[in-house]
């Protein structure tokens, strides 16, 4: 027998056809009459899931017959195994669980829906540190050669990704003047099914843009953070463009970028997104999704303020030993120029949590999940990074970033005496599941550490105390 894989192939007819057969215990199928203590249902999670998937049916009598076996539980009962699924379980596995209503008694079949090609094997019962697999139509203790295999298989650590660092090198706009001041990047990875290949293909990307382009994103989206960051900053009218496909495209990456525009057309705000698949065939291929904030101090001369400082020279006419000495002192004030503080801490929580919920909840949901081929889910890996960029000096393109300290504002928060932060702080990573990070409430916890995180390894004191104020979370 085979396990259908669509969630909608489980309603009530086909349980009934399946209890007909004559057939309860299978390789792939199990019958529990309730959950009681859960020790029975568990095991037979395990056991699946280090196998080859299948489906639990708990409400199923086993030593009835026919239809009769259909005994159900109560509704309730579904999220209690959810939470035995998260408590009694490692690592913490929440497969789908579709509860199915019998014709009487308002009882339920819950329908366990136990997926491989999305776990991080093996699963352990906590209780005695158990291990199981399914041979046959039991669940027994795996040998050494299965065991090892399991731990083989198991998607990569963050560490072995291959991730390239968070540092701000691929902000490099060749041939052109650099003025980004601060910059958040959120990266997503997500690991596909086992040997599948995924492709990105035109629908999916078109789908994409209409995603990004639509009311509900948090980052670009009306009331966003980006947008109202700059209206503070700059009188007038404020504008943006649409998402738009930016640079190279194929079945394995996907590039779009949105600007955000003051009233004379400097683009004051500016967001990328990145998608790029990895093919790994033992493992399946992985997908990283990296979501690029980029922000401008309004007060930084661009080069071309700079020069408009300059003396008119006569056309054809070179510049003299004194015009070029001037020439050097603006171009070198364009690119020194030290930002000074334009982000409080309570603007800096909301665009972590525009760029967290763009990546991870609606409609980043849909974009990871629908468009491009894989659940949210473990194993699944999701970090942030901020760091600040100098504009690059005209005549030498290695100059350094510019401090931490001189483009945020965490307002009553001290320096530490006499410390260095660094360009750029790595935040995290965290390994969410499907049932974490699903709204603004559920990241809010994540974005009070990360910001502690960030604060305290830049060299600011009493930072706790200042997240909380804005948080409303007390440590």
């Amino acid at each position: 027998m085979t396990t259908p894989a669509s969630q909608d192939a489980w309603d009530l007819e086909r349980i009934r056809q399946i209890v007909t057969q004559n057939d309860l215990e299978r390789g792939r199928i199990e019958y529990k009459r309730e959950i009681g203590n859960g020790r029975g249902a568990l095991e037979a999670i395990t056991a699946l899931a280090n196998t080859f998937g299948g489906v639990v049916l708990v409400g199923v009598d086993e030593d009835k017959q026919g239809l009769d076996r259909l005994t159900g539980v109560p509704a309730a009962e579904r999220n209690r195994l959810v939470s035995m699924c998260w408590s009694q379980l490692t690592p913490p596995f929440s497969p789908d669980i579709i509860p199915i209503k019998l014709d009487h008694d308002d009882r339920y079949i819950l329908a366990i829906i136990i997926n491989t090609d999305y776990i991080r094997r093996p699963v352990m019962l906590n209780k005695g540190n158990k291990v199981l697999v399914r041979l046959d139509d039991q669940n027994q203790p795996p040998d050494w050669y299965r065991l090892r295999d399991l731990f083989t298989e198991q998607a990569p650590g963050y560490q072995d990704t291959g991730l390239p660092p968070a540092g701000p090198g691929t902000f490099t706009r060749k041939g052109q003047y650099q003025d980004v001041d601060l910059a958040l990047r959120g990266r997503l990875l997500l690991t596909g099914p086992r040997g599948r290949p995924s492709q990105i293909t035109g629908p999916a990307r078109a789908a994409a843009l209409a995603i990004l382009n639509s009311n509900e994103t948090p980052l670009t989206g009306p009331g966003s953070s980006l947008a109202a960051l700059m209206s503070q900053m700059v009188p007038g009218a404020f504008g943006a463009n649409d998402w738009q496909l930016d640079g190279h495209a194929n079945t394995r990456q996907f590039n779009a970028r949105w600007h955000g525009l003051g009233p004379t057309g400097r683009t004051l705000t500016e967001a990328r997104i990145r998608v790029e698949i990895t093919p790994r065939p033992a493992h399946g291929d992985n997908l990283l999704i990296t979501l690029d904030a980029l922000l401008t101090d309004a007060r930084r001369p661009t080069l071309t303020e700079s020069l408009n400082t300059l003396p008119h020279q006569p056309e054809n006419q070179g510049f003299t030993d004194t015009s070029a000495t001037t020439a050097l002192d603006a171009l070198t004030k364009a690119a020194t120029y030290a930002p000074t503080p334009f982000i409080g801490i309570g603007a800096l929580r909301k665009l972590m949590l525009d760029i967290t919920g763009t990546l991870w909840g609606p409609p980043g949901e849909t974009l990871s999940s629908g468009i491009f081929g894989q659940p949210l889910g473990p194993p699944a890996l999701l970090d942030l990074t901020i760091f600040t960029l100098a504009a690059p000096d005209p005549l030498y393109s290695d100059s350094s970033p510019t401090s931490l300290n001189q483009t945020i504002d965490f307002d009553t928060a001290q320096l530490i005496p006499d410390n260095t932060p660094g360009p750029w702080t790595p935040l995290g990573p965290v390994q969410p599941d499907r049932t974490q990070l699903s709204s603004p409430a559920a990241q809010a916890p994540l974005i009070h550490d990360w910001l502690i995180q960030l604060g305290i390894e830049n060299g600011y004191q009493n930072i706790e105390q200042e997240v909380s104020r804005w948080t409303g979370i007390t440590t």
